[in-house]
């Protein structure tokens, strides 16, 4: 639907502005070129902006500084994966070897970017004020969300909106839920103590693979017979570790993964079940442990009821009744939750799943690509929901 309040939106330039970041994926905190590049393009829009006030390459640019009535914040990752991309034939490959853009953060970035010029544009119109978050560590620890909260960045925001891009949904599909929309998640490390003797006398020492096959399965005898079938709880064993011969056994067994849980008291039940777990089986293989864990789990993510109502309304307007679908609840972990401990938060999906350009791989694999046509949706989807949820707040 065609709105004239929405200022023309150029689809190229956000190509560009994509491209170039898929180019040049950065990890974690340090992000020297990828926020060089956001600080450039809004200086060339004239747009205001804070840089490193909430945490190392952290940027925040205002429309409406002086309208404090009520801020409406939205959301953009910038953080890469340490992946090698396969994309070979695609120009804008990534130039970093080892480090890409496979979740999708280059468009997020692209589009916040494409949202900042065209509030800035019609900003006498907009009668609240808007603050547009450039995020670094997503993916890692500790959490881009959490230092920029502890840093106060909620502190005068009253509302926040973020999007996420996805290859499962067809090109220009936008998707919502009222509620959960990511789980809890922690990563785990267990090390496990044994004796290593000859293969040929294994009754003299202590065999620590042994005890790690153990603890691998009964983790799934724990998810299929303690887990509520209408609950979500993965616990995976992703690395494993043992030995350094064929002659002798394994003095010692490194055991990581990660658990998800959609509901923060599955995951409290959760930890508490695999050290359980851990040292039963280690006391009755008679090997020592040692059980440790990246940090507190990231929480998990929840629409706003009434946040999401008011963004189904303006999303629809923009791609239709037919192009808006229910956002199902995921087990991947989304650390925009730490804004939403402080403030309503609402996450919605934007699908670019094409089979003819071939934008079909999962995220977090070497061949993730985007069909970049729908970067202008996600654009006007930002601009539409914030004249519409700004209407009524006032200076």
């Amino acid at each position: 639907m065609m709105d004239s309040r929405i200022p023309p939106i150029d689809q190229e330039d956000l190509v560009r502005i994509r491209r170039e970041l898929h180019a040049h994926p950065e990890l974690g905190w340090d992000l020297t070129e990828t926020s060089a590049l956001v600080r450039r393009e809004l200086d060339k829009a004239g747009i205001p902006y804070e840089a490193d006030k909430y945490g190392k390459n952290t940027i925040v640019a205002t429309i409406n500084p002086e309208k404090t009535g009520f801020t409406l914040g939205l959301r953009a990752d910038m953080d890469a994966l340490p992946i090698r991309e396969n994309n070979e034939d695609k120009p804008y490959r990534s130039q970093n070897d080892g480090v890409m853009h496979a979740c999708g953060h280059d468009a997020h970035t692209a589009m916040l970017i494409g949202t900042a010029r065209a509030l800035y544009e019609i900003r006498d119109s907009i009668p609240c004020r808007v603050r547009l978050l450039f995020q670094p560590c997503e993916e890692g620890r500790p959490s881009g969300a959490r230092i920029m909260c502890e840093h106060g960045v909620m502190d005068d925001i009253d509302a926040i909106v973020m999007c996420h891009v996805n290859c499962l949904d067809e090109t220009h599909v936008i998707s919502s839920c009222p509620g959960t929309t990511n789980a809890t998640s922690v990563a785990w490390k267990a090390v496990l103590g044994g004796k290593s003797v000859h293969v040929a006398s294994p009754h003299m020492g202590k065999d620590a693979l042994a005890a790690g096959v153990k603890i691998y399965n009964g983790i799934q005898t724990i998810l299929g017979r303690e887990v509520d079938p209408f609950d979500t709880c993965v616990m995976a064993v992703c690395k494993m570790h043992a030995g350094t011969t064929v002659s002798a056994n394994a003095d010692e067994c490194v055991m990581e993964g990660s658990i998800r849980c959609l509901r923060d008291d599955t995951m409290v039940w959760a930890r508490a079940r695999l050290e359980t777990l851990v040292r039963l089986v280690a006391e009755e293989s008679g090997v020592t442990w040692s059980l440790g864990w990246s940090g507190d789990p990231l929480p998990s993510a929840h629409n706003d009821p009434a946040l999401y109502e008011a963004f189904a309304a303006s999303a629809r307007k923009v791609v239709g009744d037919g192009r808006f679908k229910l956002l199902l609840p995921s087990p991947g972990g989304e650390d925009f939750a730490y804004y939403e401990q402080y403030k309503p938060g609402l996450l919605f999906g934007l699908g670019m799943r094409n089979e003819a350009k071939g934008t079909v791989h999962p995220a977090h694999t070497k061949d993730w690509d985007i069909d970049e046509d729908a970067l202008e949706t996600g654009v006007k989807v930002f601009v539409r929901f914030v004249l519409d949820y700004a209407e009524g707040k006032g200076n």
